[in-house]
């Protein structure tokens, strides 16, 4: 199956929609720091990429489709600063 990147900004909900997407499909979800040891073996890839929080990973270039979490940014820095 192809792999999907979920990015957004730190802050912005992109750790809920990953749970949400592992208890939907019953399907395996990565990060950009694979934090979990399953690399490109996932079905999405959650990143903050530019932002410094982020980081490519390896396979980024075969990664064909992206899903963006967009929130209001007066959301998201509180967010951001309370999970701190």
């Amino acid at each position: 199956h192809p792999v999907a990147f979920v990015a957004s900004y730190p802050g912005s909900g992109a750790r809920m929609t990953w749970n949400l997407i592992e208890a939907l499909t019953g399907l395996v979800t990565g990060d950009d720091w694979n934090t979990n040891g399953h690399g490109r073996n996932v079905v999405t890839v959650k990143t903050h990429y530019p932002q410094k929080n982020g980081q490519l990973v390896s396979f980024a270039d075969e990664i064909p489709r992206v899903v963006l979490i967009v929130r209001n940014i007066k959301n998201a820095m509180p967010s951001l600063h309370n999970f701190r």
